[in-house]
């Protein structure tokens, strides 16, 4: 485990719902950092050789693409390496794979609906092998202290039926919400605060944004309008997504 990890808080266990977070170097080394990053998480999940292998190519094509169109400015943080589980929406687990970096858009940003070839080879074999189920979006870093603002590009792979996670998270209301409300904190969210309504724990703040946490799941709005919900099991992706939805709020371009 890093050291950077230690101090953030973050589980490094992904079979106990945690989310593996590590730093990028910024030079020609970073694919061979992220290939050995990931080779040493992915054992664990019981995966065929040739999906370890996929996603060892894909991550180091991530990699290689974050820092040929969204390198960090020299002195700035470095990119990082995300890896966690969550559910596909489909009663599935899929393992998911993010780089970050500190740049809000691309050089040239990719369009999956339109020409990739400006963006090198590395796109479009994360497209090929994931079917699709890749993207990007506004994010926020989770080793800089502050964290600071970004763009995660990710991909994920379904994990086999016998992967199954252990989470660590607390799984009642008020608790569980508590330690949402810890890691948006340490991602920078701080408008969200704990308030007692009805009985009930939410996280409510600038922008209309409102948490709830009822029959072992998240829930959220915006401007009275449903944004979200997720089982208590994917705190990891529901802070993800909620970090998301506010860094899009503050720059409607960044989404």
């Amino acid at each position: 485990m890093t050291k950077a990890a230690t101090m953030c808080g973050i589980p490094w266990r992904l079979e106990n719902g945690g989310c593996a977070a590590l730093p990028l170097p910024a030079d020609d080394s970073i694919a061979k950092v992220a290939r050995a990053h990931v080779k040493g998480l992915l054992p664990a999940l019981g995966l065929s050789i040739q999906d370890s292998d996929d996603i060892t190519l894909m991550v180091s094509e991530l990699a290689t693409n974050v820092l040929q169109h969204a390198t960090p400015c020299e002195g700035g943080p470095s990119a990082e390496l995300w890896v966690y589980q969550r559910t596909d929406g489909h009663g599935r687990d899929e393992l998911v794979v993010k780089a970050f970096d500190t740049l809000r858009t691309w050089r040239h940003r990719p369009d999956k609906a339109g020409p990739m070839l400006e963006h090198g080879r590395g796109l479009e074999i994360i497209e090929l092998l994931t079917k699709g189920r890749w993207g990007h979006h506004a994010s926020r870093s989770r080793l800089a202290a502050p964290a600071v603002p970004g763009k995660a590009t990710w991909f994920a792979l379904p994990l086999p039926h016998t992967v199954r996670r252990r989470h660590v998270w607390r799984v009642d209301g008020p608790h569980a919400t508590k330690d949402l409300h810890a890691l948006l904190v340490q991602r920078g969210v701080i408008h969200l605060t704990p308030k007692d309504e009805l009985g009930m724990t939410v996280l409510s703040g600038r922008g209309d944004v409102t948490v709830w946490c009822e029959a072992a799941t998240f829930r959220w709005r915006v401007r009275s309008a449903e944004a979200g919900r997720l089982p208590i099991s994917d705190i990891t992706e529901a802070c993800e997504q909620l970090v998301q939805l506010c860094e899009s709020m503050d720059d409607p371009g960044a989404g």
